[in-house]
């Protein structure tokens, strides 16, 4: 493993990235993976099952990161590969600033070797994921500090680059990771249709204030890793002047009810202001400073969106979102496949 301290200094991780990035495994049968790497020296173990899918680990010393790591296949097919794991770090750091810096650092020197990430994303962790024709290598940690590099087969299917979210960091493991909802950021052209039809007419405003909770508890822990700022808009497809809003600054979260600046007639001041809003510069807004550390902070922030989206007249079917992000010098559109609401135009 590389020493928390010389992530820069070794080149270790560097030369892990170089190894495995050239790999071409074709159909990604097991016998074709065996081929690809036999000149690298790598051997595998024998399979086992673990929570319906087959691992095979390497020899010691005999495979990627001193034989660390772990080739993953469906128990459905198990001589079909899926994925490559490598974790590069085990030991789980005492604290969330020192996982950054490990993963930042790891995210750092993958650019350099590939080029800027096509996606961002996040689910139990962040995530990065630098997409190719037949193949796409995914770097991220999760809650528990560990960071892990893999190689992911890319199928057939046109969206499964961005679809990948749902796999790519899933662990099979006894302990469940916390459930956050997904997101992903990228250009448009790598991200999936948005959703042509509204919500269902079922659509209950406890579920999308569920969904919404969950996808900020996720927005909110994930994006000082990168670090990144995200922005996301919830209003009504037919009247854009009634809508909400909320935002990262740092680790900070904001939530305004923006709404009310254009229909000023529906706002009660002394109803916002008994729900913890404050008014600042005409726009009702409320600020969660510790919502990174805080889950609660989601929690309240959903719920008074909600009610706010629903004080100005705005339905669940009729919701529409979008929503950037932003950091690194870069700037993607933003997309929430758990929030089960319709992807605008950001």
């Amino acid at each position: 493993m590389i020493p928390r301290g010389s992530w820069l200094d070794d080149d270790i991780f560097r030369e892990l990235v170089k190894e495995i990035a050239p790999l071409r495994l074709g159909g990604w049968s097991l016998l074709e993976f065996e081929r690809a790497t036999s000149a690298l020296g790598w051997e595998l173990r024998e399979p086992r099952e673990v929570a319906g899918q087959v691992w095979r680990r390497f020899l010691p010393r005999k495979g990627p990161w001193g034989g660390y790591g772990t080739v993953i296949a469906d128990a459905s097919e198990p001589e079909q590969i899926r994925k490559l794991r490598v974790p590069v770090v085990d030991l789980p750091p005492e604290d969330a600033p020192t996982a950054a810096d490990l993963v930042r650092a790891a995210w750092w020197i993958a650019e350099e070797e590939l080029g800027p990430a096509t996606m961002w994303g996040g689910r139990v962790g962040p995530w990065m994921l630098w997409q190719r024709p037949d193949s796409s290598l995914v770097v991220h940690s999760d809650r528990r500090g560990q960071v892990n590099l893999e190689l992911v087969h890319t199928d057939a299917d046109p969206d499964a680059g961005a679809t990948i979210a749902a796999t790519a960091t899933a662990t099979a493991t006894a302990a469940p990771e916390v459930s956050r909802g997904a997101w992903r950021a990228a250009d448009p052209a790598h991200l999936p249709p948005a959703l042509a039809a509204p919500a269902g007419p079922s659509t209950r405003w406890g579920e999308v204030q569920e969904r919404l909770y969950q996808a900020l508890s996720a927005l909110t822990h994930d994006t000082p890793f990168f670090p990144g700022r995200f922005i996301l808009h919830l209003g009504s497809a037919h009247d854009l002047h009634r809508l909400v809003q909320c935002w990262s600054h740092g680790a900070e979260l904001v939530i305004e009810a923006t709404g009310y600046l254009h229909r000023p007639e529906l706002a009660d001041p002394a109803r916002l202001a008994e729900r913890g809003w404050d008014l600042s510069h005409s726009l009702w807004q409320r600020r969660f400073p510790r919502a990174r550390e805080e889950r609660a902070c989601s929690t309240t922030a959903a719920r008074m969106l909600v009610e706010e989206m629903q004080n100005l007249g705005i339905g669940p079917a009729d919701i529409v979102y979008s929503g950037t992000m932003s950091g690194r010098g870069l700037g993607f559109h933003l997309d929430l496949p758990g929030l089960g609401l319709r992807r605008g135009q950001s």
